[in-house]
């Protein structure tokens, strides 16, 4: 099969690409699915909104990442997806994207793949919400985006306290104490632009 970047590279060859500005919401939850878009650069979430009016982050899209199959359904938009970093995007309708799948089996191959890893992701993630206090779900989090950089772990950023809660299904108070009380231990250390793992964090706080 190809390498990945290939396939979403002949299928963006479909459609229309345009830049889009932070604080944009490409695609909004509830909205009918007739698209999907691929990600060249730039940096996206995707949002739902829960009990109360909270939102939940899901999962952050990234270049290389596509979202917005689930059109292929027929239904409508399970999450809004928002700009983060400015973007650059291709939408391809679906049926452009159908005729691809029926003449390019390793395509459709290749969405099953990231659709199961995407399911897998967003099955650990509400799991966690519903087993693991705020603590732990942190502790998760600098886990999954934390990176090796000069010898230190470190979760880039720029992540606000109110994204973190978002993430963490939590308030940003919570959030807020929580840091506070990792910097004073000499666990972690908070700039605007990310956070250092200074050591192996605790398993209860």
């Amino acid at each position: 099969m190809e390498h990945a970047d290939e396939i979403l590279a002949e299928l963006a060859k479909l459609g229309e690409t345009r830049t889009w500005e932070p604080g944009t919401a490409v695609v909004t939850e509830g909205e009918p699915a007739d698209c999907m878009y691929i990600v060249h650069t730039g940096e996206l979430r995707a949002v739902v909104t829960g009990d109360g009016g909270r939102t939940v982050e899901l999962n952050t899209l990234r270049p290389g990442e596509f979202f917005g199959e689930l059109m292929l359904s027929g239904g409508r938009r399970a999450a809004t997806v928002e700009v983060t970093e400015r973007a650059r995007l291709t939408r391809v309708g679906r049926a452009e994207f159908e005729r691809v799948l029926a003449a390019r089996p390793d395509l459709a191959l290749h969405l099953m793949q990231r659709l199961v890893q995407r399911v897998r992701t967003l099955t650990h993630t509400v799991g966690r919400l519903a087993s693991v206090d705020v603590y732990g779900r942190l502790v998760g989090l600098f886990d999954a985006l934390a990176v090796d950089e000069g010898g230190r772990r470190v979760v880039p950023g720029p992540l606000s306290q109110a994204r973190i809660a978002e993430r963490l299904g939590a308030s940003k108070v919570m959030v807020n104490r929580l840091l506070q009380d990792l910097a004073r231990g000499g666990y972690i250390e908070v700039s605007r632009t990310h956070i250092v793992l200074l050591r192996k964090l605790p398993p209860r706080w």
